[in-house]
């Protein structure tokens, strides 16, 4: 009898849940879950406190520039060493960092400090944005976009529900009416702008509302469309995009824009799970990124799990696969985590990801490696530059809760594992719902694959554990043998 490991559904009650409520330091591929990999370090120094935003670019050249700031600089990451670029910043702990690409130009603002500006290939420090502009007043804004060929700028400092923007193609205007440079407000209580995602149409999240940016010409510029009137994004870290795919994190949960239209993706799976789970009292320090190599949005966050955590480092990821729209969880400390590109291009520096070339799982002659392909990096516990590319962690998975033989009890006596790595098994099992759980002896697979177990209850579930290093690709669920019993 083959039982799969189901979607991974911490909201459901472990009886009758259509999927399971344990998927572990794993992620959901098409037919299977897979492992996630321990962070490993790879900067020669660290930035010595909690990151507050973080940027990867190429210029035209194809150039990789990667930014992480904290709250009093702003670090350039180049060769595996940090270098700031600008000091004596005064944000707060509140204060984040948005980083944003303009053509060779990256952008930088916390909503605290003047809005900073780098070029790529050309500067070595970061300067004042308003050093540059040659029309108007570069206005204090917290966060930004690219919406076609404009710098869009939200959340003003005497304005927090206004969005500005520059001169086409030009982020030197910013006098109203020159170059279609203008601001607006936007409509009605939603609260202050937390994030502006980019692209030929934009969306403006704020805290209880979005709204869509449609570039239309002419002395109006822009057309703004509320798609949502009472949702917005908690925080702007919350916020993560893959080109027109977009999730983010609301009071009532995780939703994704495709399109206009707006999904959720959380509800009755890990809504109630994340809101029981978050350590309220750093809920600031959420980030999201995605890893579109591998078609996830990633949140990390910091967990009631960790009790002694008293600066805020965040502790574990919810990641959803948005190609099988299944969710998972994993253990992982770290600081900050955004998309960044490769620039690994030799071999000295592959040991980085891999203590042996051959246990590297991508061909080495695919644009991953060649041309900058995007991946999830991060910033560690340690505030050091750190890459997913470490040994696979412990993995958890548990099938469903069922009866195996309604109405009667069933004997188990083995379970197969459809696991490709040495595995422990646990069984667990209860006569009444009201019962404790009552769980077997932890058994290890033999040479036959078979973890060999005695156990009996009307109700059954099987656990197995991964152990960490351990090197496997699929975990599919597993094949026991069971006879009916009495009924009772």
């Amino acid at each position: 009898m083959q039982l799969p490991f189901g979607e991974w559904l911490p909201d459901q009650p472990e009886h009758l849940n259509p999927g399971a409520t344990v998927a572990t330091n794993v992620y959901h591929a098409q037919t299977s879950y897979k492992p996630v990999k321990g962070l490993v370090a790879y900067s020669s120094n660290n930035i010595v406190k909690n990151a507050k935003g973080a940027g990867s670019f190429r210029n035209n050249t194809n150039t990789v520039f990667t930014f992480v700031a904290t709250k009093t600089d702003i670090f350039q990451l180049s060769a595996g060493t940090f270098t700031s670029r600008k000091s004596g910043l005064t944000g707060g702990d509140t204060d984040f960092f948005t980083f944003t690409q303009f053509g060779n130009h990256v952008i930088a603002s916390n909503g605290v400090d003047a809005p900073q500006y780098y070029l790529m290939g050309t500067s070595t420090n970061f300067a004042t944005l308003q050093s540059i502009a040659t029309s108007g007043t570069v206005p204090l804004f917290r966060t930004s976009g690219v919406i076609r060929d404009f710098l869009v700028t939200g959340n003003i400092s005497n304005a927090q529900n206004r969005v500005a923007w520059s001169g086409l193609n030009d982020i030197a205007t910013w006098e109203a009416g020159v170059k279609s440079s203008d601001t607006q407000d936007m409509p009605g209580s939603g609260g202050q702008v937390v994030a502006i995602t980019s692209g030929e149409v934009g969306y403006v999240f704020r805290q209880n509302q979005i709204v869509r940016m449609d570039f239309v010409g002419g002395n109006v510029v822009f057309r703004f469309s509320v798609i949502s009137p009472n949702r917005g994004a908690v925080y702007g870290q919350t916020v993560c995009q893959d080109n027109r795919q977009i999730f983010f994190y609301a009071d009532d949960g995780f939703f994704q824009i495709n399109g206009d239209q707006i999904l959720p993706i959380g509800s009755e799976k890990v809504n109630r799970f994340f809101d029981s789970d978050l350590n309220k009292a750093f809920s600031d320090r959420i980030a999201a990124a995605v890893d579109p190599f591998n078609t996830l949005a990633i949140w990390l966050y910091p967990s009631k799990n960790n009790p002694g955590n008293t600066t805020g480092i965040c502790d574990r990821l919810l990641i959803y696969n948005y190609v099988t729209q299944k969710w998972s969880i994993a253990n992982v400390k770290a600081s900050q985590i955004f998309e960044q590109f490769v620039t690994i291009n030799t071999v000295e520096l592959m040991d980085l990801i891999s203590e042996n070339i051959d246990d590297i799982n991508i061909s080495l002659d695919t644009p991953y490696w060649t041309q900058g392909q995007l991946y999830l990096g991060a910033v560690n516990e340690d505030f050091k530059a750190a890459i997913f590319s470490g040994k696979n962690l412990e993995a958890e998975l548990e099938t469903k809760e069922t009866e195996l033989f309604p109405g009667s009890r069933a004997n188990i006596t083995s379970v197969r594992p459809i696991v490709d790595a040495t595995s422990n098994v646990v069984v667990k099992t209860r006569d009444k719902l009201a019962d404790t759980v009552t769980l077997s002896n932890s058994s290890t697979i033999n040479s036959t694959g078979i973890a060999p177990v005695r156990q009996s209850g009307r109700y059954f579930r099987a656990n197995v554990k991964i152990p960490a290093e351990s090197v496997w690709t699929n975990a599919q669920g597993i094949d026991l043998t069971a006879s009916p019993g009495g009924t009772r």
